[in-house]
């Protein structure tokens, strides 16, 4: 790597893995001599990089918090693509929206423009070739969810307009993103309460501190019960169309002999569960509940109507 820009570059990037680093390691990544680390890492400090290092034969170079400067990218292509990744579907998932638009789709589109060509046609690639399975999730403000993480970071109150009307003065939590839907935990006049953040119309953070405090998942499963609907259907069929049709269903699945899966799932509704099923464009037999049985024969009637 006899660039110097690149290398310097790349010995940044090295260093930005979050933990010391050797001379020796780095020389060799580098493919260069220990001397020659050690004058990168001068000139990283003279473009005002705190890099710190110990003395000695273990000594060690590491990257320390607060630097201003931020050199033109600081991923491999590897990196790159599973951040584009994330952020495409964190466009399609995650429900984010600000006044100016989605939030992770204007972060996307600013990434891709900083990226190096080829890397940046890579990466256009993959996000073009990708469908997210869809799973709408109910839109929330990303300031809301900032204002809120501040408020549990720093154990300060945080005041709710809510929808109705009602501007509860409470202790945040944890933010939840459950079943497609954010939520708030927090204590409510010294009792835990869950708040749906799609009806929380903005937060202002109180002045007030509290203590640290922990809900158990007893608590939470109590204030945020799951009211899907178990079923059991047994498919002659392979597990992977199976899995392909009920992957956002929690889905579970055991071997019933040579071409025959039982699928245990947890579904919204027995008529979603029964269309679903049918989907898999494979025979089934609904072990149960025998509701689900009476929905896929309704089901039936009205396809056999179209």
């Amino acid at each position: 790597m006899a660039h110097l820009a690149e290398r310097v570059f790349a010995l940044l990037s090295y260093l930005q893995a979050g933990r010391p680093v050797s001379g020796r390691e780095l020389a060799a990544r580098l493919e260069v001599d220990v001397r020659t680390v050690r004058r990168d890492v001068a000139r990283l400090r003279d473009m005002g990089y705190r890099v710190e290092s110990a003395p000695g034969p273990y000594g060690a170079y590491e990257l320390r918090a607060g630097n201003t400067a931020m050199p033109p990218l600081m991923l491999s292509d590897d990196e790159a693509v599973a951040l584009v990744v994330g952020m495409a579907l964190a466009t399609a998932r995650s429900g984010l929206a600000a006044t100016d638009g989605d939030p992770a789709r204007t972060a996307l589109r600013k990434v891709m423009r900083v990226l190096p060509r080829p890397l940046a046609a890579t990466c256009r690639r993959v996000t073009e070739a990708l469908t997210a399975s869809p799973e709408p999730t109910v839109s929330v403000d990303a300031g809301l969810l900032a204002t809120l993480a501040q408020a549990i970071e720093q154990r300060r109150t945080a005041v709710l307009d809510l929808a109705g009307g009602a501007n509860p003065e409470v202790r945040p939590h944890r933010l939840l993103l459950r079943r497609r839907r954010w939520y708030l935990l927090a204590l409510a006049r010294d009792a835990w309460a869950v708040y749906r953040l799609d009806r929380v119309r903005s937060c202002a953070l109180g002045q007030a501190r509290f203590d640290g405090h922990a809900a158990d998942a007893g608590e939470l499963e109590r204030l945020l019960p799951d009211r899907r609907i178990p079923v059991r259907l047994r498919f002659e069929a392979d597990a992977e169309p199976v899995l392909d049709r009920f992957r956002n269903e929690e889905p579970a699945l055991v071997p019933d002999g040579p071409g025959h899966v039982i699928l245990s799932a947890r579904v919204d509704s027995l008529e979603w569960a029964a269309m679903l099923a049918t989907l898999v464009d494979r025979p089934f037999t609904v072990l149960e509940p025998a509701e689900l049985r009476q929905r896929c024969h309704a089901l039936a009637r009205r396809l056999s109507q179209a």
